[in-house]
């Protein structure tokens, strides 16, 4: 992207650097996705209130996706290449589906992997497209990974037909048209579902088919991240100039999450649906930056073990449906139920444990393959890599 002016997206010298804050945040979103689909019904204070709205720990996967895969893409063009499509969609290949198809199927040929709960059909799940239908179900919760895997197929043909007549200008209004339209969108969608329900109809599954799971809602996320990636890839002074301010991210990050927050509660109001998931998803952006600085590294980098825990948050976010069902089930038998001390212990020792082991007999494995067959790339872009 290197035509001539002022607002046009230059090349520049970048480094595949590797940002330790990011694992604490990818630790937190991943909590926050476990401790809200454990049971809430009975639950204490001290974890019903902080897990209420775990859910927002997508959002913030999504803004670190896309960053840290914006990156990968975009450094070969400051670099005047193009980037291999064929390495970028193989890279993804292996480090995605391998431990996703063992744990689906599991899911598909153990029943009682899913607690009995019905499941979407298989070939949904295959094609990556059961976020239209139901985030609810065995496996459910796949309907996130759906969404980012139509985002990594569309991005890498968005950069090869923008990467050649794009500036900052062309981009800025891109960014903000689209964000501007999901909100149109949404609005457009709460007036013909969400306003006037069917009568007796539950609200939860209207809103989960319009609103939450379908991919062109849920764009704000990945957009901000890519929009770092552009700025971190293109714009080093700005990024730099980020960096010097750290404490402004960090009141930036808790500016618009606060708000965002208190819109939780009337998610499913129209202004609940139409401010919501870009407020999460600039505050999210904020958090990040600051996490790439150097009070966020200091912060938030060095917590004991978060690395590892970083390492393997893809296998827990794929098994801790399956070991909570396994767990609460098991331990119910027994007259247990989900708070009791022990269940606690088994559920947050099992899902360790079943995640360490997919980890190092499935993910490993194919990760080291990997590199057998795709371009290498810089170690610190490859310890980075989402």
């Amino acid at each position: 992207m290197s035509i001539p002016g002022r607002s046009t997206l230059t090349a520049a010298p970048v480094s595949s650097e590797r940002f330790p804050g990011l694992d604490a945040l990818r630790v937190f979103a991943i909590l926050g996705v476990v401790g809200r689909h454990y049971p809430h019904t009975g639950a204490p204070a001290w974890f019903a209130e902080p897990t209420r709205f775990g859910w927002v720990g997508v959002d913030l996967f999504f803004v670190l996706s896309g960053f840290l895969i914006g990156r990968q893409l975009l450094e070969p063009v400051a670099r005047g290449e193009l980037p291999r499509w064929g390495t970028f969609y193989l890279r993804r290949v292996f480090r995605i589906l391998p431990s996703y198809w063992v744990v689906l199927a599991v899911y598909a040929l153990a029943p009682w992997a899913g607690s009995n709960d019905a499941m979407a059909p298989l070939w949904r799940f295959l094609t990556f497209t059961q976020n239209f239908v139901s985030g609810s179900g065995a496996f459910g919760h796949a309907w996130s990974l759906c969404v980012e895997e139509q985002f990594y197929l569309v991005l890498p043909l968005l950069v090869l037909a923008l990467h050649r007549v794009a500036n900052a200008r062309k981009i800025a209004l891109l960014v903000l048209g689209l964000a501007a339209a999901g909100m149109a969108l949404r609005a457009w969608l709460w007036w013909a579902h969400l306003a006037t329900p069917p009568e007796g109809a539950p609200l939860n599954p209207i809103y989960w088919r319009w609103i939450y799971g379908p991919t062109w809602n849920r764009m704000d996320g990945l957009m901000a991240g890519v929009v770092l990636a552009l700025v971190n890839v293109f714009r080093p002074e700005w990024w730099a100039r980020w960096h010097r301010f750290p404490m402004r991210s960090a009141l930036l990050a808790g500016g618009l999450l606060l708000p965002a927050w208190a819109l939780c509660t009337v998610n499913k109001t129209l202004w609940g649906c139409v401010l919501l998931f870009p407020l999460l998803a600039a505050g999210f952006a904020a958090l990040v930056v600051f996490a790439t600085t150097g009070p966020g590294t200091r912060i938030l980098g060095r917590i004991p073990g978060v690395r590892w825990l970083a390492s393997v948050t893809y296998c827990v976010y794929l098994t801790h449906q399956l070991v909570k069902s396994v767990v609460l089930d098991w331990m119910g038998a027994r007259g247990l139920g989900p708070f009791h001390p022990l269940t606690a212990l088994a559920f947050i020792g099992g899902l360790l444990a079943v995640s360490a082991g997919l980890h190092l007999l499935v993910e490993r494995p194919f990760l080291r393959w990997r590199e057998q067959w795709a371009h290498p790339v810089p170690p610190k872009a490859r310890a980075a890599e989402a």
